[in-house]
């Protein structure tokens, strides 16, 4: 918002904040909900890039084009796994690109990969 119009809104009375300020998020809980929005806009683009259809899609996720109309338009009803499904299925290397931020955030050298083992220990 412009300054201009930031204080016509102040001097009408009105008090100018964020969707956080107003619902009265913390950083972790205004964090989620920007990157559930920013990963809808992620599924669309990443989905137009590779010249699919939602349709096309939602079969390479075995899903519905409804649903991924859902994820792409932000109903706040998707959870986090089916927007992952989706990015996934659409590009199937951003695997690489999300296991990259898991390790760095980890603290995990570059080599290192991770196996998911069901909590099992690997044994010799």
């Amino acid at each position: 918002m412009k300054r201009a119009q930031k204080a016509k809104f102040e001097k009408a009375g009105w008090t100018v904040g964020s969707a956080s300020d107003l619902l009265g998020l913390n950083e972790a809980e205004a964090a989620l909900v920007e990157a559930k929005i920013s990963l809808g806009d992620a599924v669309r683009t990443v989905r137009k890039r590779r010249h699919m259809t939602q349709a096309g899609l939602a079969k390479l996720m075995g899903s519905s084009q409804s649903r991924v109309a859902k994820v792409e338009n932000r109903d706040p009803e998707v959870s986090l796994d089916l927007q992952l499904k989706a990015i996934f299925a659409a590009e199937p290397t951003a695997l690489a690109d999300f296991q990259g931020l898991i390790r760095k955030w980890s603290g995990r050298k570059a080599g290192t990969k991770t196996i998911p083992d069901g909590g099992a220990r690997a044994r010799r």
